[in-house]
């Protein structure tokens, strides 16, 4: 009789184990469009919001609650895109370790770039309702970089993204907007191709980027020590000045010291604002007084931080609303259950926090 009843109960705790397993695979229940899932890769809203109130309660007093204050990110659990390697390379196929980088807002649409963890697929670009958050399509790039920082002119038009091939190049791309809009991956099964491309110099790898005032933000990312941002002038048309003749790299104006593991970066009014993340340790949002770009020598002392739950990666300002994107929810760091897991970007409303 002992044994059945422990016979039972190993049954019990294996059941309980495979399902607390398939849970954190699939997340809530499954939805797909296209063969990328469209459920949140986690948790439910109410759910979601609780673990923040329990352990980042200041985070959460801050939530924007006037409006769309969160949005799903899709293709955690599943995501369609393209191979890059192997003898299947350029089909198209189904991956599970997409990991979300960038964010921006143009438009009418949310943008979410991700990039392949394990490195066999193309990064891509989710394209998002901006009113209802509803997923409306996938966007195949042309490379397997981490795609850590995206910007739109919204003056031309052009959303521009980081797109670093290895670890000694820095390159920005870019798409125009009509080019966004026609894309159609999903019957045609090809990448898109850029619109423009071009090298920076005197920056190590472009791993985040914000637009302001006719102007690239451009940083690099480094974890021990102070990172760097350049600030690259745009001419009318919306393209780099201060190009090199002798190595083709456009040049920035300016290059300004950084914390270390700065992730992302923000203008909004007289404040820049940059994430700081790595690892699972906490998150930081550090506040900057800013009085314009000729009087920008760094941004090594904030006057203001606010903690945030980890992997925090780019940064948006949307009016009086600060959008953050996490990269918690993607396979890799969402079965660790002692991390808090951000499966949706989450909106702070910048009055409540300044």
């Amino acid at each position: 009789m002992k044994k059945i009843i422990w016979w039972i109960i190993a049954l019990l705790c294996t059941g309980s184990l495979l399902y607390y397993g398939y849970s954190l695979y699939t997340g809530t229940k499954f939805k797909e469009e296209n063969g990328t899932n469209t459920n949140p890769a986690s948790k439910d809203l109410e759910e979601f919001y609780n673990e923040l109130e329990e352990y980042y309660p200041e985070f959460y007093k801050n939530i924007a609650t006037s409006i769309r204050a969160t949005y799903v990110i899709p293709g955690l659990v599943q995501a369609e895109t393209i191979q890059s390697t192997g003898e299947e390379e350029g089909d198209s196929d189904q991956t599970e370790d997409m990991t979300p980088q960038g964010l921006s807002f143009l438009e009418d649409y949310v943008v979410i770039s991700a990039y392949s963890n394990g490195g066999g697929f193309n990064s891509v670009l989710w394209v998002l309702d901006k009113k209802t958050g509803k997923y409306i399509k996938t966007i195949v790039l042309p490379t397997t970089s981490h795609v850590g920082g995206i910007a739109y002119d919204h003056l031309n038009n052009r959303l521009w993204i980081t797109t670093t091939e290895g670890d000694d190049t820095s390159q920005i791309s870019a798409l125009n907007l009509n080019t966004i809009k026609t894309d159609q991956f999903s019957k045609t099964k090809k990448p898109v191709e850029f619109d423009f491309q071009v090298s920076l110099g005197q920056i190590e790898r472009s791993s985040y980027m914000a637009y302001d005032q006719e102007k690239l933000l451009v940083g690099y990312f480094d974890k021990d020590d102070h990172g760097h941002l350049g600030i690259f002038q745009l001419d009318s048309e919306g393209y780099p000045t201060g190009k090199n003749l002798d190595s083709e790299a456009y040049q920035p104006t300016t290059i300004i010291d950084t914390p270390d593991q700065i992730q992302g970066i923000a203008v909004h009014g007289h404040q820049i604002l940059l994430s700081q993340s790595y690892g699972n340790e906490d998150s930081k949002i550090l506040w900057f007084d800013f009085s314009g770009y000729n009087a920008l020598t760094d941004l090594l002392e904030p006057k203001k931080e606010l903690v945030a739950p980890p992997y925090m990666q780019q940064i948006q300002v949307e009016g009086d609303l600060l959008y953050l994107l996490f990269e918690s929810s993607a396979f890799k760091y969402r079965i660790n259950p002692t991390v808090t897991s951000m499966d949706r970007v989450v909106a702070l409303s910048l009055g409540d926090v300044e």
